[in-house]
């Protein structure tokens, strides 16, 4: 068995997981994703017996795929300048039959690329968290101005709105970014109808936090951490990753914890980060699951939550297993090391990060 990421090397994840699984003794190989360089061909043959080759690494009866977040297919910069659309179009289909052809293999998927397709998709999380009993706040994807107009009328309550995707907006030669977060709106303070034609949003009844929730899933393991923001932000993750948040270990409500689980099951998704919103009353709400989000940073927060030893017990357990995390979490060397190590320049610097941030793996 060994693990094949499908991610940079030098992912702010990537790196700090591969370290530690061959420290443990583990294979790991890691595919940046299809592109016209040696390292990133690949060849699908069909005779027989299926072969796939990534970048010179045959896929085998047993690996475990990670498709973390591999790059964008990229063609030959050689290709005429007439064919150039048409080698993209083949290279990204070419990409997509290797991702969903994963699935018919003898291997194990985190995630299915054909869940994390679906799943990433809001609407469809939305719903099926409701569906598998899970708190959600009234929620209005549009870029009709009437129909937004009518969602901020509704009788004593406050929404905020967020983009469907984090953004950066950066000038050239500045310092200076704009990027994209969660704030609340009023009615008068939207724009006319024609710039909320502009770019559709999602418009969100807004849940009275006391705290916020994330939560990572593995398997049939969760673990659920609070996130107390000094500033009371109503996006914490700009905070976190100026250090205001602290993360603290908290028990799974029993009934989160049986939707969250159906809607792994449902979904297909035995992997993620989930967000919730706790109110006032206790009550935990449902705001989204990203299939692939980021969770080291909170082993940087909380030294004791361990949860890259916990991913490398998880991906190296058969599939579905049930066993305890904990029980093998031991054989993985910590972040912290891994942290030292970077520190003194003993390992390989990690490319994900901007220069002057001091955490692996904020979120974007």
């Amino acid at each position: 068995m060994k693990l094949i990421v499908l991610a940079p090397a030098d992912d702010n994840h990537t790196a700090p997981i591969k370290w530690a699984m061959e420290k443990a003794g583990q294979k790991v190989v890691c595919w940046a994703g299809l592109s016209w360089t040696d390292e990133g061909q690949s060849s699908l043959l069909m005779n027989g017996d299926d072969t796939l080759i990534l970048g010179g690494h045959s896929v085998d009866a047993g690996d475990v795929i990670w498709i973390r977040r591999p790059e964008v297919p990229v063609h030959n910069p050689k290709v005429s300048e007439a064919d150039k659309k048409f080698a993209a179009l083949e290279y990204r289909c070419f990409y997509h039959s290797i991702a969903y052809f994963f699935e018919t293999m003898p291997v194990w998927c985190i995630n299915k690329y054909s869940a994390a397709r679906v799943m990433i998709q809001k609407a469809v999380q939305i719903q099926l968290a409701r569906k598998c009993g899970l708190k959600i706040p009234a929620t209005l994807m549009s870029n009709h101005p009437a129909t937004v107009r009518e969602f901020f009328a509704r009788k004593n309550a406050r929404t905020i709105c967020k983009g469907f995707t984090p953004h950066v907006w950066q000038k050239e030669g500045q310092m200076s970014v704009a990027i994209t977060e969660t704030f609340e709106l009023t009615s008068d303070q939207l724009p006319s109808d024609e710039v909320l034609t502009y770019a559709p949003a999602i418009y969100q009844e807004r849940v009275p936090k006391e705290y916020d929730i994330r939560m990572v899933l593995m398997g049939n393991h969760i673990y659920s951490y609070a996130l107390k923001n000094k500033k009371q932000a109503l996006d914490w993750r700009q905070d976190a990753g100026l250090g205001h948040v602290s993360a603290e270990l908290v028990p799974t409500p029993p009934d989160v914890e049986k939707g969250v689980l159906e809607f792994a099951r449902r979904s297909g998704v035995c992997f993620g980060s989930l967000d919730f919103g706790v109110d006032a009353q206790g009550t935990w709400w449902f705001l989204e699951i990203n299939e692939e989000g980021q969770f080291l940073w909170i082993d940087q927060f909380n030294r004791e939550a361990r949860l890259l030893e916990k991913f490398c017990a998880f991906v190296t357990a058969p599939e579905g297993s049930t066993l305890p995390l904990e029980a093998r979490q031991d054989l993985f060397p910590s972040l912290q090391e891994y942290e030292e190590l970077l520190k003194n320049e003993q390992v390989a610097p990690i490319g994900r990060p901007r220069q002057e941030d001091p955490f692996l793996s904020m979120e974007a």
